[in-house]
């Protein structure tokens, strides 16, 4: 099922080395970098995340059927809800809650943040850890060779900076884990304004090397240690890309995932 190989991202520009993989699940077409890394904890939130992406890019299929075609990944944030929440749910046995409250603060002096209130966009436990996510989405043209900056580069920073903000509260935390992680999790849906036809389906599948290594420099602008550790495209079923006015090929799961913080009910 799975396909393992170590190679260099692009072989023209030679700016990452990690690991690549090319995953059939589900029915569905993936293709994933990540950071190569020994750490369970780094492992654990990896294996949530890409579950969640899968699992939510197959609900998305059930959202183009005989009745209607319109899927959640081609409108703002919260309408991803309709497909994140479930899914995350079913792997986290249910123990999951969003819109938390929380006090953000953060000394970083690129991310001041002064001491305010604000909520945490998911919290869960999988796997004997605490998870802090934070959730952003935009959209991004694969036609061009730049990726929009305040659409997508800026949230990117944003969610950062959430959740950098968050590890004062996130050590106050009582529940009986083995610590809290946080991951930044950016949804990017890939588009054309274009009708779709084959070519452009051909052009996307083409350039997802490209497009890889495009935002793991361009969100990293201008903080290199914010580069993403996590990248997995979904390549949307031709069927689907069929059925909407405009072209919308892929979908992406960009992750930042941060070390485990102990809090006060961590256990040992």
């Amino acid at each position: 099922m799975f396909r393992r190989k170590n190679r260099y991202l692009c072989p023209k520009k030679i700016l990452i080395k990690a690991r690549f993989m090319e995953i059939r699940r589900l029915g569905l077409k993936f293709e994933e970098v990540s950071a190569e890394s020994k750490d369970i904890e780094f492992s654990i939130a990896k294996e949530l995340i890409e579950n969640l992406f899968i699992g939510m890019s197959k609900l998305s299929t059930k959202y183009d059927n005989e009745l209607f075609s319109d899927l959640p990944y081609t409108y703002s944030e919260r309408p991803l809800d309709a497909v994140f929440l479930p899914v995350l749910s079913k792997l986290c046995n249910s123990m999951v809650m969003v819109e938390v409250p929380a006090t953000r603060q953060c000394d970083n002096k690129r991310f001041l943040v002064e001491k305010a209130s604000g909520r945490i966009d998911y919290w869960c436990i999988y796997k004997g850890y605490s998870f802090i996510i934070e959730l952003k989405h935009s959209f991004d043209c694969f036609t061009t060779a730049v990726t929009r900056y305040r659409k997508v580069t800026q949230r990117w920073i944003k969610m950062n900076e959430q959740l950098q903000s968050l590890e004062r509260e996130i050590k106050q935390y009582e529940e009986a884990t083995l610590g809290v992680i946080r991951i930044g999790l950016h949804i990017i849906t890939s588009y054309s304004d274009k009708s779709p036809n084959n070519q452009l389906i051909a052009q996307f599948n083409e350039s997802i090397p490209e497009l890889f290594e495009r935002f793991h420099k361009d969100l990293a602008k201008p903080y290199p240690s914010l580069k993403p550790n996590m990248m997995i495209c979904w390549k949307i079923p031709k069927r689907i890309i069929m059925n909407d006015i405009y072209t919308f090929p892929g979908l992406w799961a960009i992750a930042k995932i941060y070390p485990a913080i102990k809090h006060r009910g961590a256990i040992d």
